[in-house]
């Protein structure tokens, strides 16, 4: 019923405003370390996760594809999706950390002036970019069990893909789904 992007994040003053997807593959692998090998300052990586099970943390998986995630230092594994945005924007007054939340969530439920969402393959995570699938995203869903005989539920599902649905979809803030062609 919605789309959302993983948002990657770094503090605002990081000078890398862009990374490929092999990049952000080989940082959170442990394979780079360093800022410098990507095009910035001489400075240490800090990749911040967030728990396991969690919706984003989810999304960064499928986004890594069969490429593992290194195991985190216990730190480096903040609670809650707030967490991550300020331990980002924050760790130790330095612009080394890196970290990921949805882009809605970093750009507006948790808005920071401090972070900066980085272009993937140089393209920026912004709605029309989600919706027209050139920036990655994932997708949100409304499930209901088959055996589910209620007008009511038929209803709401249909009101959801409408028109009027996914304007509500757009205001709070999240991608809407084109269900033109589905």
């Amino acid at each position: 019923v919605a789309l959302d992007g993983i948002a990657m994040i770094t503090e605002k003053s990081n000078t890398v405003k862009n990374l490929t997807k092999q990049q952000l593959a080989d940082i959170y692998t442990g394979k780079i370390k360093n800022w410098k090998e990507v095009g910035g300052k001489d400075s240490e990586i800090r990749a911040f996760q967030r728990p396991e099970g969690s919706g984003s943390q989810s999304a960064m998986l499928r986004f890594m594809g069969n490429t593992p995630l290194k195991e985190p230092i216990t730190e480096d594994v903040p609670e809650g999706m707030g967490g991550i945005i300020s331990q980002t924007a924050d760790y130790q007054n330095r612009e080394n950390a890196i970290g990921y939340s949805f882009r809605f969530y970093a750009s507006e439920m948790a808005s920071n002036d401090k972070i900066r969402l980085l272009e993937i393959d140089g393209v920026a995570p912004t709605k029309e970019n989600i919706q027209n699938g050139t920036y990655p995203s994932s997708s949100f869903y409304a499930i209901t069990l088959k055996s589910n005989t209620n007008e009511k539920v038929k209803q709401i599902l249909e009101w959801i893909v409408s028109n009027q649905g996914q304007e509500l979809v757009e205001k709070t803030g999240y991608v809407s789904e084109s269900f033109s062609n589905k």
